[in-house]
Formats: structure tokens, C-alpha cells, sequence
């Protein structure tokens, strides 16, 4: 009989999520019980890491300039917004061949069994790119996480988009749908450091990215948190039962 969760056992299959698995693992239950676990997710070079970053107003997650992957595993990022705990969960990128579609979806779906997954933000580059991609990615989310976890779009990349960053949204918000992919909100932002542009436009429209994205995470992490049975489990999967 196993007294430990299969993540910790010596022998258990590397994972991309081991380590976080780990780490939450020996969290105290008591103080971690109300921290919202939010995966931010997407394409590789999409800006899912540059909008951790924006949201927290710190460059502490390493991004890239290119569409090579700069995230290897999932990893989380501490937040706090008015008042409540939130884990920023940063995720490698689809279609990297270094990180195969079933290895991130076994991930979300260890991490989502294990301790609950609150909210999925999954970026879309609002550039044109990859329309099949970008639905096979919704796919792989949906069928890795309960039917009960919201996912939202964050489109990215509207920087030099020549209306306003929200229009952009409801131009396409159709055309999504008729590719089966909804969402249950969405943002859409800027990512791009500040310090590449002094230009004041760009200024305001990351200061408004900031700002949607922290909204369109409280809208939808409102309520007590998914999953309060975990804990239960948890302490079952110590036990043996």
C-alpha cells in the first residue's frame, strides 16, 4: 500500500508539474486553503509569461524575444490583489516539440486532480497566426480540466492593433465561437516591456493592460475557491485510504 500521492513517490514518472505538485504538497493546508490556483497558458511566444509580469508589475518570469520556449515546467508566481492570495501558475508553451500537447495536458489535469485549478487564462495572439492551433489548444485545456473551471482569452500582441484593444474582441468574438471555442470572459492587452517604447500611447495601453487583466481575474475568481474537498483527499492520500 502507498502512504504518499503518486507525484511524491521516488518512483513515479517525471512530470512537468512534479515539482509544483511538491512544493504546494508540503504548503501549509491551513494558510494555502484560500489561494486561487490560475494557470496562464498558451502558444509558445504568445506573451503567456509577459502577462505574469504585467499583471504583477515585476519582471520575475523569464520571457523570450522569439518563439523558442523560455518555460520548461509549471512553475508559480505568489500575487496578491486587493486582499486576495492567488498562485500566477506559468505554463511551457504549445507546439514546442521539447513539450508534446499530452505532456501539458497530463500536467493540467495532475495539478487540476491534485489541488484544483480556479481559472485557466488562455492567450491568444490577436495577430494573425494559427486559427487550427489555437483551437487543438482550447481542446487540450477543456478536456484536461473539470467541466466547473472557467477558461478566459487574453488576447495579446495589440500594441500597434489600430483601434481600440477591446474592439478587437468583439470583431472577432464571432469567429471563435463558429471555431468552438468560448470563453467564459477575455481581456485584451499589451505585454511588451515598457522600456522598448518611450511612445505615449503604448504607455497608456499597458497601463490598461494591467489593469483588465487583474479585473478579468478577480471577475472570475470571485466566489470560495473550487475544490475545498482537496484537502480531505490530500490527507486521505497520506493515509492510505
Amino acid at each position: 500500500m502507498h502512504f504518499l500521492p503518486a507525484f511524491l513517490r521516488k518512483d513515479s514518472k517525471a512530470s512537468l508539474v512534479n515539482d509544483l505538485l511538491k512544493k504546494i504538497a508540503h504548503e501549509d493546508p491551513l494558510s494555502d486553503k484560500d489561494v486561487f490556483n490560475v494557470v496562464i497558458i498558451g502558444q509558445t511566444g504568445v506573451g503567456a509569461s509577459s502577462l505574469i509580469n504585467t499583471i504583477t508589475g515585476f519582471s520575475q518570469v523569464p520571457v523570450s524575444t522569439d518563439v523558442s520556449p523560455c518555460t520548461k515546467s509549471f512553475t508559480a508566481y505568489p500575487f496578491t490583489l486587493n486582499g486576495r492570495s492567488f498562485r500566477l501558475i506559468d505554463s511551457p508553451g504549445f507546439g514546442s516539440f521539447k513539450c508534446p500537447t499530452s505532456a501539458i495536458t497530463k500536467a493540467l489535469r495532475e495539478l487540476d486532480t491534485q489541488f484544483g485549478i480556479d481559472l485557466v487564462v488562455n492567450c491568444l495572439r490577436g495577430t494573425r497566426g494559427d486559427a487550427n492551433a489555437g483551437y487543438q489548444n482550447y481542446t487540450a485545456i477543456r478536456s484536461a480540466v473539470s467541466d466547473d473551471v472557467p477558461i478566459v482569452a487574453v488576447i495579446t500582441c495589440l500594441e500597434r492593433y489600430g483601434e481600440t484593444m477591446d474592439h478587437w474582441w468583439s470583431t472577432n468574438e464571432a469567429d471563435l465561437k463558429a471555431r468552438r471555442m468560448v470563453f467564459a470572459d477575455h481581456a485584451c492587452v499589451t505585454t511588451l516591456d515598457a522600456s522598448t517604447t518611450r511612445d505615449a500611447m503604448f504607455k497608456d495601453r499597458l497601463f490598461e493592460s494591467e489593469k483588465a487583466a487583474k479585473q478579468l481575474i478577480m471577475r472570475n475568481c470571485w466566489a470560495e475557491k473550487r475544490g475545498v474537498g482537496r484537502w480531505a483527499r490530500r490527507g486521505d492520500m497520506f493515509l492510505g485510504n
